[in-house]
């Protein structure tokens, strides 16, 4: 969002221009924020220290965790769309290609972690051309107010575009950004490296072009809440600073420290100068001095790694109660195996999350679908048809987010309810999209009818599924 300049675009009237102002100055005061979170989440964060200098600044153990990312993953790798469904029977065909020229689903699948890392991502809608453009939007491109009375976005300010430039240098900078308000959107190209130019272009919605999708998002955070949590900083923080002080204490003692005392100076300046060699030497030879004494050699103990093991197990608990994640997806192996029961009740957290992000998305995801029909039919939502409006996002079941566990609870279905075989659901939970699954049931059909039939021409009846017994 380093836009300079772009509150003094051209062609700004009095009260946009005060909107992109207000817009501009969230934009400053959640970025050291972002910054923050996003280190995190790369582990590119720098461990602070505790007032208490004991590793000299020329060592870098360069130990990093990545249990921050883990808190955001567990939860957004059950999160998973996989289209729309309309009430009965119902297809719109125009929306089909929206959802296929703007891949929704792979597209939200993609940016949902950076929901979960910011607390927030966006989605607008626009009018191309002739047809409607769904883009999506971390928080790091896109910034928003709320209106507390119509509970959705006020004014929002997106990144709509970035390039390399002959004044911007080698890094693509942001030429375009897009100013969404109630019934239009203020486009703002940049001419130059602080210069920008306005239009306005009118839109067929009274609100805003823009959805905003809130993890567990409250009346006081109504743009949600991110993973990252402070306690999750603190934690993170904590086991790498153990891991650091593991990792010099263990290069420390690597090489068994030795002492040797009552030398002579002969035996002094010869040991002196091959210190290396006297450690790695079958064996080390001295002779009495001259009052009969003998050198006193001893070697220094090693540090047991197993308090820092016992502090990282310690902090790992206290992550995992804080986050939901199981211990044994911290890397944390148990003496004991955990039964299935037992880790399905691990991740009972974290199906919940995931739960409460499905449920906040759905919404939010629906809105958008029906902002994109309104485009593409040049109405409103009111104008839409009952069939388009009853529009509702899919996702997958967060207890079964791989097609093999969705696949093998289809099959456990089958064998008790008869006839769910010829479903749609069956067979898309079997992996097959929407028109693999036309096809199958088509071919299905087909076969059992060619099938009726020949029954009959046989002398059988044509009763159901079992006609061809009774023909045989």
């Amino acid at each position: 969002m380093n836009l300079p300049g772009i509150t003094n675009a051209a062609g700004l009237d009095a009260a946009d221009r005060n909107a992109l102002n207000e817009l501009v100055e969230v934009a400053q005061a959640v970025e050291p924020r972002n910054h923050t979170l996003d280190a995190y989440y790369e582990g590119e964060q720098k461990t602070p220290d505790i007032g208490i200098d004991n590793i000299p600044d020329s060592v870098d153990p360069s130990v990093r965790s990545d249990w921050a990312r883990k808190a955001v993953t567990s939860v957004s790798e059950r999160v998973r769309m996989d289209g729309f469904t309309f009430a009965g029977d119902y297809e719109d065909e125009d929306f089909g290609r929206i959802e296929l020229e703007n891949d929704l689903s792979g597209a939200f699948n993609r940016t949902v972690a950076s929901e979960l890392t910011h607390g927030c991502m966006f989605a607008t809608v626009q009018r191309v051309s002739d047809r409607a453009v769904v883009r999506m939007h971390s928080a790091e491109s896109a910034v928003a107010t709320w209106d507390v009375a119509e509970q959705r976005v006020g004014s929002g300010l997106v990144v709509a575009d970035m390039r390399r430039t002959d004044w911007g240098g080698l890094k693509p900078v942001p030429v375009q950004a897009n100013l969404h308000l109630p019934g239009r959107v203020v486009v703002l190209r940049r001419v130059l490296s602080t210069s920008w130019v306005a239009e306005t272009l009118p839109t067929p919605l009274d609100r805003p072009m823009m959805e905003a999708f809130c993890f567990r998002p409250t009346g006081t955070k109504p743009f949600g809440q991110t993973r990252i949590t402070r306690a999750v900083r603190y934690l993170v923080d904590e086991v790498e600073r153990t891991l650091r002080y593991m990792a010099v204490s263990g290069a420390f003692y690597a090489v068994p420290m030795m002492a040797a005392t009552g030398l002579t100076d002969e035996q002094f300046d010869a040991m002196a100068k091959s210190k290396w060699l006297m450690r790695v030497g079958s064996w080390f030879l001295a002779t009495r001095d001259e009052d009969g004494n003998v050198p006193n050699l001893q070697q220094f103990p090693g540090v047991s790694p197993q308090p820092y093991i016992d502090a990282i197990m310690t902090y790992a608990k206290l992550f995992s109660g804080a986050t939901g994640v199981p211990l044994n997806s911290l890397g944390i192996v148990q003496d004991n195996p955990s039964s299935a029961e037992a880790i399905a009740a691990q991740r009972e957290d974290i199906c919940v999350a995931a739960e409460d992000c499905i449920e906040s998305n759905r919404a939010s995801m629906r809105n958008v679908a029906l902002m994109a029909m309104a485009v593409a039919g040049n109405t409103t939502i009111d104008g839409l048809t009952d069939e388009q409006r009853s529009v509702i996002p899919h996702f997958r079941n967060p207890m079964r987010p791989s097609l093999a566990s969705t696949a093998d609870a289809m099959t456990k279905i089958a064998a008790v309810v008869d006839g769910f075989t010829m479903t749609r659901e069956f067979w898309a939970g079997q992996g097959f999209d929407t028109a693999e699954v036309d096809s199958i049931l088509s071919q299905v059909n087909a076969n059992r009818n060619s099938a009726a039939i020949m029954s009959i021409m046989a002398g059988g009846t044509s009763g159901g599924p079992g006609a061809s017994q009774q023909a045989e």
